[in-house]
């Protein structure tokens, strides 16, 4: 208990210093004084940049990164595989790939992009969540990843090369489309605490659940529900950011344990503090130009990766 409170102050200590940083740091840098007076409407030199550009990319980046990391978690639940993640899976990038039709077929057709990105989500689910694949950790993730480049490659034929992971970024996000986020994202959070429990009862086997009258099919399929809707939040908003539901509910598991009650809230805040860490880094190395988060995500969860598969991290425990 000591260790997971001692964890999650030094989470929100550095998330509250990361939200000073990357509101006080730019192309301009402004002071913590001024970064006040912008707030407050009293530094009218600082107002424009710091609460119509950097504070609504600062928040869009927080509950993204809490969502994404909450469906890694249960993605990892489901499919008992410590590397189940919606962006190695094939889901996000699938949706990319129906936003994309779907700006090329139907423009002007409402709330596009939402339908679309979960119309990816679950035709990649239900090609996943075969009883084959699910007994198999690592078949799963070799189709998951197959499913994925799939989908990358259809983009890449589309737009002759010029859509990639680099371009997902939160450069230029607007109010609208951060509070659109939060709506969102608050949502499916709250109900993530709610349901967490369940993600405990999926560590015993079917057949133990169901003699014991849990209805662990629905139960199952409700908490996919969940993650697609989380992770499709994401993709219609901002597009694809890889591998934040893998890096995010690992080190959870290390630093909180095992019980998703608990691991669930770390994940929503540790998720958000990475993610923002790497939004701000983009920001920040390059200047005045800058590099995605979901560029930053790769360089962080690529190796991330491969380090969990070499030490056998694939199967469930």
């Amino acid at each position: 208990m000591k260790r997971e409170r001692l964890a999650y102050a030094v989470v929100v200590i550095g998330l509250l210093m990361t939200i000073f940083v990357a509101l006080m740091s730019g192309v301009d840098f402004y002071s913590l004084a001024e970064v006040g007076g912008a707030v407050t409407g009293q530094n009218n030199t600082a107002f424009n940049t710091v609460m119509m550009f950097r504070l609504p990319r600062i928040l869009a980046a927080l509950i993204c990164g809490g969502m994404l990391s909450v469906a890694g978690a249960f993605s990892q639940s489901v499919f008992r595989n410590q590397l189940a993640d919606p962006s190695i899976l094939g889901m996000t990038s699938a949706g990319d790939f129906f936003i994309l039709i779907g700006g090329l077929l139907l423009p002007n057709f409402p709330f596009q992009k939402a339908i679309l990105a979960v119309l990816g989500g679950v035709i990649v689910l239900h090609i996943l969540a075969r009883p084959a694949s699910i007994r198999q950790p690592l078949r799963l993730i070799i189709v998951g990843v197959a499913l994925n480049l799939t989908f990358v490659g259809f983009q890449q034929v589309l737009t002759s090369g010029t859509v990639g992971l680099g371009g997902q970024s939160f450069n230029g996000i607007t109010w609208q489309s951060t509070l659109t986020l939060l709506g969102v994202g608050t949502l499916g959070l709250i109900a993530a605490l709610v349901v967490a429990p369940w993600a405990n009862y999926l560590k015993l086997g079917d057949q133990q659940l169901a003699g014991v009258g849990v209805p662990v099919t629905a139960m199952r399929w409700w908490l996919l529900a969940l993650v697609i809707y989380l992770t499709c939040g994401v993709t219609a908003v901002i597009g694809t950011i890889p591998f934040m539901g893998i890096v995010i509910p690992n080190i959870g598991r290390r630093v909180v344990g095992h019980d998703y009650q608990t691991l669930i809230p770390f994940s929503m805040l540790s998720g958000a503090w990475l993610l923002l860490i790497a939004d701000t880094v983009g920001r920040l190395v390059v200047l005045p130009s800058e590099l995605a988060a979901a560029s930053i995500m790769t360089v962080i969860g690529g190796p991330f990766l491969v380090i969990m598969l070499q030490k056998g991290g694939h199967s469930w425990n």
